[in-house]
C-alpha cells in the first residue's frame, strides 16, 4: 500500500511539474525550408536545437504543398480538407457563409492562437510575420501583437524587443526569405543555402533574447516549415516538397531524440496546446507527438 501511494504521488508530481516546466513556446516557421536546406547550409543554431531536442526530417506537409494550405494546417490542427484552404488565392470572403466548430459564420477555423487565448485571457500571444498573407489565416483580436515586419533586418529588431518587453507565452515567427530565394534561384542553390543560414543567424539572436529575458529554462523552441521545393517551384508530391523539418527543443523535451512516429504538420498545434495546458478543440484532428516528452 505504501509503495502504491508513493508511486501515485510520483506520477502526480511528474504531471504537475511537467505543467509548470513549459511556460513559453517559440515557433520558428521557415517558409520553403527543406531538410536539405538545413543539411547543407551553415545552421549552428538549428543544429544545436536538434542536438538538444527531438526531431524528424520527414514530417509531412499537406497537398497541395503551397504556403497558405500548409500554414493553415500548422496553426489549425487539421488537414486542408477540413479547413478548406487549397491555395494562396484563398481569402476570408470565401467563408462568409461557413461556420467551423460551432463558431460564427465567416470566422477562420480555430487556430492555436485562439485556443491559447481562450485558455488564458491574460496571456501574451505574439505573431510576427514577414509574409503579409499569413495575417489572414489568424483570427482578429486573439493576438496581443500581430505584426508584419516585411524583411529580416526589421524582424531582427522587432522579435527581441517583443521577447524582452512582453515575455510571451506563445510567439510565432514567420520567415519568408528562404521561400522567395527558392523561387528566384532554385532550391539546392548556393543562394538558397545562404538564405537558410541567414535565418539560422536570426534564430540565434532570438534564442539569446529568450535567455536574456530569463525564459530559457521554461521555453520550448520549434522549427517547422510549410513545404520544401524542387527547382524553383513547389506544390507537388515529391519527397523534396512534402518532407519538412519538425524540431522541438527545450523544457521537458527529450534530447537528441529521433522521432519515429509518422508526423503530420497539423500535429504541431495539438502538441503545443498540450504543453501549455490548453483545451484541445474536439474538431482538431492532429495528435500529440507524445514520444518527444521526457
Amino acid at each position: 500500500m505504501k509503495k502504491l501511494l508513493l508511486l501515485s504521488l510520483t506520477i502526480v508530481f511528474y504531471f504537475l511539474s511537467y505543467g509548470q516546466i513549459v511556460k513559453h513556446v517559440v515557433v520558428f516557421g521557415i517558409d520553403g525550408c527543406s531538410p536539405d536546406g538545413i543539411a547543407h547550409a551553415y545552421t549552428p543554431n538549428i543544429d544545436s536545437l536538434v542536438a538538444h531536442g527531438s526531431w524528424t526530417w520527414e514530417a509531412k506537409a499537406q497537398m497541395p504543398t503551397s504556403s497558405s494550405t500548409n500554414w493553415a494546417s500548422i496553426i489549425d490542427g487539421v488537414p486542408p480538407k477540413v479547413h478548406g484552404i487549397w491555395s494562396n488565392e484563398w481569402q476570408r470572403s470565401q467563408i462568409s457563409d461557413i461556420s467551423y466548430c460551432g463558431g460564427k459564420k465567416g470566422h477562420v477555423f480555430p487556430t492555436i492562437f485562439r485556443v491559447l487565448r481562450e485558455s488564458n485571457k491574460k496571456a501574451q500571444i505574439a505573431c510576427i510575420m514577414e509574409w503579409w498573407s499569413f495575417r489572414r489565416l489568424v483570427e482578429d483580436h486573439v493576438c496581443s501583437i500581430r505584426q508584419r515586419t516585411i524583411w529580416e533586418p526589421v524582424t531582427d529588431v522587432r522579435v527581441p524587443t517583443v521577447i524582452r518587453v512582453r515575455k510571451p507565452e506563445f510567439l510565432f515567427i514567420h520567415f519568408n526569405d528562404v521561400d522567395e530565394t527558392g523561387h528566384k534561384y532554385g532550391h539546392g542553390t548556393r543562394e538558397y543555402y545562404d538564405a537558410v543560414a541567414r535565418v539560422d543567424k536570426s534564430i540565434g539572436k532570438y534564442i539569446a533574447a529568450v535567455k536574456k529575458a530569463g525564459m530559457l529554462e521554461s521555453t520550448v523552441f520549434v522549427v517547422i516549415a510549410d513545404h520544401g521545393g524542387i527547382g524553383k517551384n513547389h506544390g507537388g508530391n515529391t519527397p523534396q516538397e512534402v518532407n519538412v523539418p519538425f524540431v522541438l527543443s527545450g523544457a521537458g523535451i527529450k534530447k537528441g531524440y529521433h522521432i519515429t512516429a509518422l508526423v503530420n504538420n497539423y500535429d504541431l498545434p495539438v502538441t503545443i496546446a498540450k504543453m501549455l495546458n490548453a483545451k484541445i478543440p474536439d474538431c482538431w484532428q492532429g495528435k500529440v507527438v507524445s514520444e518527444i516528452f521526457e
